[in-house]
């Protein structure tokens, strides 16, 4: 979570204006905060921008522009994730864009979800488990402050979502190949990798990015297929899924089977960024804070120009 956001004095002022404040506060606020934070020199923004690079190679205005806009819709996004208990998230609009979706997510087995810091991939949880009826779990890698990260959890708890912070105990994912195994939902997030947890290497944008490779090996013990899965944030509580499809893995995968599939979620996920790139949340740029990637080459004109095919 961006930095700004582990004070615990600033995520409770956050939470009291988003979830009792009025409505045009809810709807309005976010946009000038969001602008305050983008104009002061951070590594937050620096981070954004090089995750953004391959997208706006020689267009300096326009990359400094979405970053700018990367603040803004975090700052709508994080806002509607704190007001779930308002009536109008109880009330928000999900779409699919792909229309295979929803019958993936009505399948009877669990799934594996993998996700990113990307749209309203928080505010939507909710909206998972309630129009399909079935236990959401969310693994996150703790939050550096411990006051910010229990008032959002106990949101998202409240709203029907649970919470597991891996990386504490190595009992931590015992519960969640119970959860899927009874059927339930288990969404990961790919774009970070925290120190000491093992990785896949995969294509992004023309880089090689480090993605965890417990979200696929679960799956593949679980014997439940993965879904990439990732949130547009379209207004005010209206949403369009993305993502699709379904991808399975042998319960004794290789390496190599591992890494294929990681690498077809990640191109579904690089789909999304480069349609919604202010989109995408990349707050962190250090390898040992869990940086998305490191780039071992530069990318040419043909790869910011013209997308991969799906692998």
């Amino acid at each position: 979570m961006w930095n700004v956001g582990s004070s615990a004095g600033l995520r409770r002022l956050a939470y009291l204006g988003a979830r009792h404040g009025p409505s045009w506060w809810l709807r309005s606020s976010p946009t000038p905060i969001g602008l305050a934070f983008s104009l002061a020199p951070s590594s937050a923004r620096r981070a954004i921008a090089n995750g953004l690079a391959p997208l706006y190679a020689g267009r300096r205005v326009a990359l400094q522009l979405a970053t700018t806009r990367t603040f803004v819709e975090y700052a709508h996004c994080l806002a509607e994730s704190l007001a779930s208990g308002r009536r109008e998230a109880r009330a928000a609009r999900c779409s699919f864009k792909e229309p295979s979706l929803p019958a993936a997510l009505s399948a009877s087995h669990g799934i594996v979800v993998v996700t990113a810091h990307a749209g309203a991939w928080d505010a939507a949880a909710p909206l998972l488990a309630r129009d399909f009826a079935r236990p959401v779990t969310v693994v996150m890698r703790p939050e550096v402050g411990r006051g910010a990260r229990k008032i959002h959890d106990g949101v998202r708890r409240r709203a029907g979502v649970q919470i597991v912070h891996v990386g504490c105990d190595a009992t931590d994912p015992l519960p969640l190949l119970s959860s899927l195994r009874s059927g339930g939902v288990v969404a990961f997030q790919l774009d970070r990798v925290p120190p000491g947890v093992r990785s896949l290497k995969v294509p992004l944008f023309g880089r090689t990015a480090a993605v965890p490779e417990g979200p696929f090996r679960m799956a593949a013990l679980a014997r439940v297929p993965v879904l990439p899965l990732f949130v547009r944030r379209v207004a005010a509580f209206d949403y369009e899924i993305w993502g699709g499809p379904l991808l399975r893995l042998e319960r004794r995968a290789s390496q190599g089977e591992l890494s294929a599939v990681a690498a077809r979620a990640v191109w579904e996920l690089e789909r999304f960024i480069r349609a919604h790139p202010s989109q995408w949340f990349c707050f962190e740029s250090a390898p040992e804070a869990g940086a998305p990637f490191q780039a071992e080459r530069q990318p040419s004109a043909a790869d910011v120009s013209h997308p991969r095919r799906a692998p």
